[in-house]
């Protein structure tokens, strides 16, 4: 892959360049969702208990996976634009700096993770599904600092456009989990019968071997090799660089993810129906979602290789690209859920078994429907403002729209205006439409002209 400097016209181009890189990137991110759905499945066959302790690990789990990841996605900016800027050197600098910036948050995060039992006793958990929660979480805790790793990697190949092995790896992964699972869980195979234990255990072997997976892939591609040939030692500035800009990404991950689970407890005042209802839609939403977040990534890079070649236009056509490539695809989701609902809430529900479950999820897919194009957009966007090393104006504009107004406009129509589980979803997608206009605004507003390059300058550094 080249860095980008075609002409502002050439979208065709474009096109096809976004897709090679991203398209890769889509796939791995639904093989993650499956992988989680998978564990989720087996939960379900020990029986409610078990899922419920294992929902209470997990989201204290994802909640610093997700803070984590903002510093294992800070290098992608960087890394692109010395790629553009022809300086595959500063690469080799950056590689070992941003593993080790990764490493400084993730392991502080993965001990807090082993205290995950005192932490839900506090927040009024029983004992029972605490102890239990806690030992899934222990055991996850590894997997907490490898998958991050492996994210810093990917972001490293990704900058040479090498995303078809993450692909591989991440669907091999699928069947290795699930065995994994079914072994450690119910103790298959020669395997002690772990439960929820083994669970979190298999979840860590499988980010060691997928990150060891990547890291032989680079060892084997000689133009990647000559990377990790350079000084492992922590250097100041340049770590300095990394956390001042993956900080404020985990941030912005961490507001919305806490906007969706501030979205449960509302459903969950609502009523039980309101609350299984919101599940099943918010579930679809969530995989649909992998697709924009795949192209962001790819966003990223194209955006990064074009600054570092000093051509705005290009820059501005990548992100614009990347916004029509989501639109287009998430159109096609969001057609889905407004014709075909019903179909949709079968998969998890049976609608004669519970038929107000099922009307509600219906009536909260049609807004989804709309909820889909502004979540591709913002997704798109705060990618394509990493490009510019940009993180911090979009940390601040995710809490202007997800918490100023996406919440309190969502506890407002579902409780003071009476439009119940509706309006809270009416809320969600009016704050992430709210974040995808400032976000398209800065980035139109950052690479404007030749007139505005010295402002971009001053900004992004």
């Amino acid at each position: 892959m080249t860095a980008v400097s075609s002409p502002s016209g050439a979208w065709r181009t474009e096109a096809k360049a976004t897709l090679a890189l991203g398209l890769p990137l889509v796939g791995s991110q639904l093989a993650f969702i499956a992988q989680t759905s998978t564990d989720v499945l087996m939960m379900g066959w020990v029986g409610p208990e078990t899922l419920a302790a294992g929902s209470l690990g997990f989201n204290l789990y994802v909640t610093l996976f997700v803070f984590a990841m903002g510093v294992a996605y800070a290098a992608g900016g960087p890394m692109a634009q010395a790629r553009g800027a022809g300086r595959p050197g500063e690469i080799g600098y950056l590689l070992p700096q941003s593993l080790i910036a990764t490493t400084a948050v993730t392991l502080p995060l993965a001990l807090v993770l082993t205290q995950s039992e005192a932490i839900l006793l506090l927040l009024g958990q029983t004992h029972d599904n605490a102890a239990a929660a806690g030992h899934y979480a222990l055991a996850m805790a590894p997997s907490l600092v490898l998958a991050n790793w492996f994210i810093t990697l990917r972001g490293f190949m990704a900058t040479y456009g090498h995303t078809r092995f993450v692909l591989v790896v991440a669907l091999l992964g699928l069947p290795l989990n699930a065995v994994l699972v079914f072994a450690l869980l119910f103790g298959r195979f020669g395997a002690p019968a772990l439960g929820l234990t083994g669970v979190g255990l298999a979840t860590s072997l499988v980010s060691l071997v997928s990150f060891l997976a990547l890291v032989a892939y680079v060892l084997c591609v000689p133009k990647l090799r000559r990377h990790l040939r350079f000084p492992w030692r922590p250097d100041g500035a340049r770590l300095a660089m990394l956390l001042k800009l993956g900080l404020p990404i985990g941030t912005t991950l961490v507001l919305e993810v806490s906007l969706f689970s501030a979205a449960v407890m509302l459903m969950g005042i609502l009523g039980v129906a309101e609350l299984a209802a919101h599940q099943i839609a918010l579930q679809w939403a969530s995989m649909t979602f992998m697709i924009p977040m795949g192209l962001a990534q790819a966003a990223t890079v194209r955006v990064g290789l074009a600054v570092g070649a000093g051509d705005l236009a290009a820059a501005r056509q990548a992100a614009h690209v990347g916004w029509a490539l989501a639109g287009i695809f998430m159109l096609g989701a969001a057609s889905v859920f407004w014709f075909l609902p019903e179909p949709l809430v079968a998969v998890f529900i049976d609608a004669d078994a519970a038929p107000l479950v099922a009307s509600l999820a219906c009536s909260y897919l049609a807004v989804a429907a709309v909820f889909q194009l502004v979540d591709a957009t913002q997704a798109v966007g705060a990618g394509s403002l990493r490009g510019l090393k940009d993180t911090r104006w979009p940390m601040i504009m995710a809490g202007i729209g997800y918490w100023l107004i996406g919440f309190p406009t969502a506890a407002l129509l579902g409780f003071w205006a009476g439009w119940r589980g509706i309006g809270v979803w009416i809320g969600l997608a009016l704050g992430l439409a709210v974040t995808a206009a400032l976000m398209v605004g800065r980035f139109e507003r950052l690479t404007r002209p030749a007139r505005q390059r010295r402002e971009l300058a001053a900004e992004i550094g």
